[in-house]
């Protein structure tokens, strides 16, 4: 998969971290990305499209922080 044409124009470097996907069965999808031991996150929520006549998963990226009550739990 690294080797695909969306990539092209990109040099991969090492892995730094895993999201993982949730389908609701319906064409949505949401996620969240975190770097090991990070406070924030990219909060993914997209669905799955056809481009061009392939299935594609099209996702909208939100920068966030932590939520006030884990910040006070934290503290």
């Amino acid at each position: 998969m690294l080797s695909h044409s969306c990539l092209s124009d990109l040099t991969i470097g090492k892995e730094a971290y895993k999201t993982r996907l949730y389908g609701d069965g319906k064409g949505g999808y949401v996620g969240a990305t975190r770097e090991d031991g990070g406070a924030c996150a990219i909060a993914h929520v997209g669905r799955l499209v056809t481009v061009d006549g392939k299935r594609v998963l099209e996702l909208t990226g939100y920068l966030t922080t932590p939520a006030q009550s884990t910040m006070l739990k934290e503290a």
